[in-house]
């Protein structure tokens, strides 16, 4: 039978429209064609779909991403090699109203239409009533695209437990909109970062955009991660922030913009460890510790237009 290619674009991908009703198996292995005969495809509508569908095609979707989360997992046999089934969730555009405090594991979650668009009109956009977005223990082995991730108040956006061996692409984590932030935190790893690759993220209205503490006495580190194309505009304490237990050796943040100067950004990196090897970025905001004369990594970055290069 004909596969269907979905094409990535910068912003998203391409809306394959009502297309995606009639085909059985989408391509969705990067480079592969080919759809693993144990995979399976879900799908959630919020408008027109039902928790009482089995969520296999769009003409039976879900209506809740929780819902679809629970199917997907279930189908995990972990005593299996791999375990992973390889599934994806297709999410049509819409605002939808939920804490996600669980997120399947070995998959791929792709939200159609425009991430950028802010109110769901064009997009996905998570936004609970009250808590956070994301509140999970553990996101693994997993890939999230094409999403919106917006703070209804305080609470960080995207909290996470455990986060490894994950691919972010075409994100957007938004604060609470107005005049100044009010949302604490944009990303925040709490126990263990390791392996991911975060590309074409934008965090805005936030106090603190990417936070990493992690609990180094259970030998949880922040490790082996890529952040490029970082964007985090709208920020006023600190853009990126490892904290000294995190110890992120082989870590790399690159060709990103840190801080816009819509608010005063008191730190555009904040790196306790000293590891944080960062290239290509700009940072407007009053300092980077450690500073590029301090101990710092910097390649062909700058500073409020001063380079700051010391490699």
């Amino acid at each position: 039978m004909a596969y269907l290619r979905v094409r990535r674009q910068r912003r998203g991908y391409a809306e394959i429209g009502r297309k995606i009703r009639f085909l059985k198996r989408v391509e969705f292995m990067q480079g592969s064609g080919l759809q693993l005969a144990r995979s399976e495809q879900f799908h959630v509508d919020g408008k027109d779909g039902s928790d009482n569908n089995n969520g296999l095609s769009m003409d039976r979707a879900f209506a809740s991403i929780e819902a679809a989360i629970t199917a997907m997992k279930a189908r995990i046999d972990w005593a299996e090699t791999p375990w992973a089934r390889s599934d994806v969730l297709y999410i049509a555009p819409g605002l939808y109203a939920e804490e996600l405090t669980s997120m399947p594991y070995g998959c791929s979650v792709i939200g159609l239409g425009d991430a950028f668009d802010l109110n769901g009109q064009r997009g996905v956009t998570i936004k609970p009533g009250s808590g956070r977005p994301v509140d999970c223990t553990s996101i693994i082995n997993s890939r999230l695209e094409n999403l919106c991730f917006e703070s209804p108040g305080a609470s960080p956006i995207f909290q996470v437990d455990n986060f490894n061996r994950n691919v972010l692409v075409d994100i957007l984590l938004s604060g609470l909109p107005g005049a100044s932030p009010t949302t604490t935190k944009g990303l925040e790893i709490v126990k263990d970062m390791t392996g991911n690759r975060l590309s074409n993220v934008v965090i805005q209205v936030i106090h603190n955009g990417i936070y990493v503490v992690t609990d180094n006495a259970s030998q949880k580190q922040a490790s082996g991660n890529i952040l490029e194309e970082i964007i985090i505009r709208g920020c006023d304490e600190k853009g990126v922030f490892f904290h000294r237990n995190s110890v992120p050796s082989y870590t790399i943040l690159k060709d990103s913009e840190i801080g816009d100067g819509s608010n005063t950004l008191a730190l555009g990196l904040d790196d306790n460890s000293g590891l944080v090897k960062v290239s290509n970025t700009n940072f407007i905001a009053d300092a980077c510790d450690p500073a590029h004369d301090g101990g710092g990594n910097y390649n062909n970055c700058y500073l409020n237009g001063v380079l700051m290069d010391n490699v």
